[in-house]
């Protein structure tokens, strides 16, 4: 990349005088001290900047941490080329912008914190050239914003309804940049009527709670048709001939993506299967090429009959395990997986995953005399924030923490052997969850030996609306808060736990009246015996000494010259 960042970037020069092609920027701040304190965000670390990126892509930036940073900028900058003013974390009523003497209008913004936006403003010649579309043809405009990572990191296109890709953009696009803080827009030119489109994007990085997150927005004949800034995955469908990817009333749609920009040329490979189906024949197959010059986005959708059981397995080839893909899994847009996968890195992430969707029973899925069901489905909010106050579309996946695993917390210390629960809410989700959505796990777990030896756990302080445990079939009501061990992150802690035992007419042990574990016992039993045989020693060394006396008065009452000697 040609971009670098200077951060001693502030000028306060008076009267700049620009000579030749250049113009005369200037930034100037109306605020009072009292403004700037009560628009201070929550996060202290969210600190006001301002950057400016040149045609080159070169960019200048300064952060404000105090008020007193707030200098009025003024810079000489080329007339005939275009260069851009990103400010973050100031209200928009704070500062102008001029070029050339004239005032210019702040131009797009972006979700920055929760008081302030962070905004993208051109100046000097500024031409963006959409295409002239024919009167039977209709622009399309994608406008990407890549926020605090570089396009590089993302790849989002525009299929016509045979698959054919019409546009495209990031990762692959050379035209895009890959410095942060910028914003592009992608035009193609396509035709209006009888037609539908399918616009997918996918991000290279796990979406996590940063400032300034990638946004898109897609327009459609001077229309906007969506828009968003919080994503891992995406899709939307526009035109005036789109109908349902499948029949509502007898088939469910199952949605593959999966992002992977490796360089060196990789296949991935899955299959679905409908265990109903007797035949060894998957129901759907594919591959997935990457490598330099191939899009690191996949994206299939499958449509499979309602109310059917169904496995989806994807594998690497054996010699991965330097691959991060990251891959969403979803039937009828409830989310079984999405997360992303190290494949071949340890003997705990093997080359290949398999993912159960639908509707499953104990006896079509599992070997009844040794497995149940477990079938979990989690319902979250309608709407999020974070600490400090910021609303989200999205809710950090470790904000949401379950686990299946014993009851017993000391037999939850697992073995050097497992380095978590025996089922982990990061095992399906290690991205984020989305509000307002379902997402559902189910798996065949071992049969306990006995009927409550196993318990489903989920913090106290998880963003879940609701939630439904079941055991082959029967939905577990039988919850109570407790104290207790829970994985997280490859780490047990005690916290406040919602338990619900595994098994029938079985209560969640209660701390306070819970019997003595054998761990317990031992250690008591253990103790008593050292108590015992200390006490064994103090007696037997007092006896010895009494008889000690006892021998020595018996001596001195028989040799009379003795007490006379002394």
């Amino acid at each position: 990349s040609s971009s670098t960042l200077l951060f001693s970037f502030i000028s306060a020069a008076v009267g700049l005088d620009c000579t030749g092609n250049d113009a005369l920027l200037q930034v100037k701040y109306n605020i009072t001290e009292d403004v700037w304190n009560s628009t201070r965000p929550s996060n202290i670390y969210a600190l006001p900047f301002l950057i400016l990126q040149d045609n080159e892509q070169q960019q200048q930036q300064t952060e404000y941490s105090t008020f007193t940073d707030l200098v009025d900028i003024e810079k000489c900058l080329p007339r005939d080329e275009c260069s851009t003013v990103v400010v973050a974390g100031l209200p928009t009523s704070t500062y102008d912008i001029s070029f050339d003497g004239e005032h210019v209008e702040i131009g797009a913004r972006f979700h920055y914190e929760e008081k302030n936006p962070i905004t993208s403003t051109d100046v000097g010649t500024c031409i963006k050239h959409p295409p002239t579309c024919q009167d039977t043809e209709a622009l399309v405009e994608v406008q990407f914003w890549s926020g605090q990572f570089s396009y590089r990191n993302n790849e989002f296109r525009i299929e016509d309804k045979h698959g054919d890709t019409i546009l495209n953009g990031g990762s692959t696009s050379r035209e895009y940049s890959s410095v942060i803080y910028s914003l592009n827009s992608t035009y193609a030119c396509v035709a209006r009527q009888n037609s539908c489109y399918t616009f997918l994007i996918g991000s290279g990085f796990e979406w996590n709670q940063g400032y300034s997150l990638p946004a898109y927005s897609l327009f459609f004949d001077g229309s906007l048709v969506h828009t968003n800034d919080s994503f891992q995955f995406d899709s939307a469908q526009f035109g005036d001939s789109c109908q349902p990817l499948c029949n509502q009333d007898n088939e469910s749609l199952v949605e593959l993506f999966l992002y992977d920009d490796d360089q060196f040329d990789f296949e991935y490979k899955w299959e679905l299967k409908l265990l109903a189906d007797d035949s060894s024949t998957p129901f759907a197959s594919g591959e997935v090429s990457i490598g330099l010059n191939k899009s690191p986005l996949y994206h299939k959708t499958m449509c499979t009959p309602k109310q059917s059981c169904s496995s989806f397995l994807i594998s690497a080839p054996a010699a991965s395990g330097l691959n991060m893909p990251i891959y969403s899994l979803a039937t009828d847009a409830t989310i079984y997986r999405e997360i992303q996968w190290y494949p071949g890195f340890n003997s705990q992430t093997p080359n290949n995953q398999t993912t159960t969707m639908g509707s499953c029973t104990v006896n079509g899925l599992c070997d009844v005399q040794t497995h149940d069901l477990f079938d979990l489905e989690v319902h979250t909010p309608a709407a999020y924030k974070f600490w400090d106050g910021r609303s989200s579309v999205m809710i950090p996946y470790g904000n949401v923490t379950w686990n299946f695993d014993y009851s017993d917390d000391e037999k939850r210390v697992p073995p050097i052997s497992r380095s978590d629960a025996l089922l982990s809410a990061s095992h399906y989700i290690s991205t984020a969850y989305k509000t307002g959505s379902s997402y559902r796990t189910i798996e065949c777990v071992p049969k306990s030996k006995g009927n409550c030896d196993y318990s489903f756990n989920m913090t106290a302080d998880s963003a879940v609306v609701s939630y439904a445990v079941k055991k082959n079939g029967v939905q577990l009501v039988n919850t109570q808060g407790v104290e207790g061990l829970i994985w997280k992150n490859h780490d047990s802690f005690m916290t406040k736990l919602l338990m619900t035992p595994f098994g029938q007419s079985c209560s969640p042990p209660n701390p306070s009246k819970r019997g003595l574990s054998a761990g317990s016992i031992a250690g008591i039993v253990i103790a008593c015996l050292l108590v015992l045989c200390l006490l064994l020693c103090v007696i037997t060394m007092c006896l010895k000494r009494s008889r000690r006396e006892e021998q020595q008065n018996q001596r001195d009452e028989e040799d009379p010259l003795r007490e006379t000697l002394l």
